[in-house]
């Protein structure tokens, strides 16, 4: 018989990826508006909307923590991260379930902006001014970390395919190019120990319900 945590499992798979395909729309429009609309203003649209750490911290321009994570600077840029982003989510947002994907989404993502702010501003202080970031890789990273800790935490929820490619493939993102500059590897760790943070914790809050209903049956 089975329990009602995989009752509501198997309702929330039957679902459309709702939030993951409204967030990949958002970053495509948002794309295709700075790119094409804006295509003689580059430098205003990356001066107003991109994560420069001087500017958030001296100024106060805390939007910059959202902005940034919808622009992007290249089509390869948002298409890489889109389709991180589609098929992550369309395996996590039924698992976490619409609004608990959302806040995964964008707790990961001001987390990474955060751990870049840190980093360069701290850390490497002589970036602070110069560093101009962009780009819904940290929030997907976090979703990475999150699928992370469910393989570590209920391993059983994880077909068997993606148990053998997500640890090489957690590898290859986080450290493949982590001799590149112009990549904001901070804001890459930053999201992706969030994340994982954050499904950890979820993944234990399901343990001890699923011990807590298997305790009330007996």
């Amino acid at each position: 018989m089975e329990t009602e945590m995989e009752q509501m499992n198997v309702e929330e798979k039957k679902r459309l990826p709702l939030i993951t395909t409204l967030l990949v729309i958002v970053n495509a429009i948002v794309f295709l508006i700075a790119d094409f609309v804006f295509f003689q203003e580059q430098e205003r649209v990356v001066a107003f909307m991109a994560l420069n750490p001087a500017l958030v911290l001296e100024e106060g321009e805390y939007w910059r923590l959202f902005t940034s994570m919808f622009y992007h600077f290249n089509i390869e840029h948002v298409m890489f991260n889109m389709l991180m982003l589609y098929f992550s989510g369309a395996i996590l947002e039924p698992f976490f379930g619409r609004l608990r994907f959302f806040i995964l989404y964008f707790v990961s993502g001001l987390l990474a902006d955060a751990a870049l702010i840190i980093y360069n501003s701290v850390i490497v202080g002589e970036n602070a001014e110069i560093v101009f970031a962009a780009g819904a890789s940290g929030a997907v990273y976090g979703l990475l970390g999150a699928f992370s800790a469910i393989l570590l935490l209920l391993r059983d929820k994880v077909p068997g395919e993606e148990r053998r490619r997500l640890p090489l493939m957690v590898f290859l993102l986080l450290f493949g190019n982590i001799f590149n500059k112009s990549v904001g590897h901070a804001a890459h760790f930053g999201g992706f120990f969030a994340g994982a943070a954050l499904g950890a914790g979820y993944c234990m809050y399901l343990r001890r319900r699923q011990g807590g209903e298997q305790r009330t049956k007996e």
